[in-house]
């Protein structure tokens, strides 16, 4: 027990550090878009990004894959840009499969890139996976508690009249302006 607290402790409070802003506005892309009605399809997001973070940090801790991590600082803002953007051009429409489907798939590769960055780090503190699993577990929890939480705030927004659409654009909007700088920054290709 005294091992689980703090991987638990750390994955649960991952999303509130200052230095993975891009996880949580890729969080708030996802969740903003539907209402505390369509809260099951938001915990199942919420299940899946854990999951394929898991996955990322075993093929990680595994050695069995890895990416740069200049590619990497480069990649988790480029996903919540493109997530940002698909938001933009389906703002009008009701949430359709199609825009459900892009959600998933960027779901699932951002938790993969996110894994594959920190896996390392966790998967070699005791030589097992243990660690891993207890990081997860918190990151699901913390990443549930998100997604409730800004579900909330959409139906608050909702309640009081605000256009669905005009809300997506503003949101989606803001996040690709902050994304904007972090991808100039971390562009790692040189054109020469």
């Amino acid at each position: 027990m005294d091992a689980f607290i703090p991987y638990f402790s750390d994955g649960a409070w991952f999303l509130l550090h200052q230095a993975h802003l891009t996880t949580l506005t890729l969080l708030i892309l996802l969740f903003f878009v539907y209402s505390l009605a369509d809260y099951r399809r938001a915990l199942m997001l919420s299940v899946v990004f854990a999951a394929a973070t898991l996955v990322g940090m075993i093929l990680s801790a595994c050695e069995l894959f890895h990416l740069r991590s200049a590619l990497t600082a480069f990649l988790l803002p480029f996903l919540a840009t493109l997530l940002a953007l698909f938001n933009i051009l389906g703002a009008g429409a009701k949430h359709s499969a199609i825009l459900e489907k892009t959600g998933y798939a960027i779901d699932i590769l951002f938790g993969i890139v996110l894994g594959l960055s920190m896996g390392s780090g966790y998967g070699q503190a005791d030589g097992t996976v243990f660690p891993l699993l207890c990081f997860t577990l918190g990151l699901a929890v913390g990443t549930i508690l998100a997604a409730l939480v800004v579900l909330c705030i959409s139906s608050l927004v909702a309640f009081f009249g605000v256009n669905r659409r005009d809300y997506i654009l503003v949101l989606s909007s803001i996040a690709i302006g902050l994304m904007i700088p972090l991808l100039i920054r971390t562009f790692p290709f040189t054109l020469r």
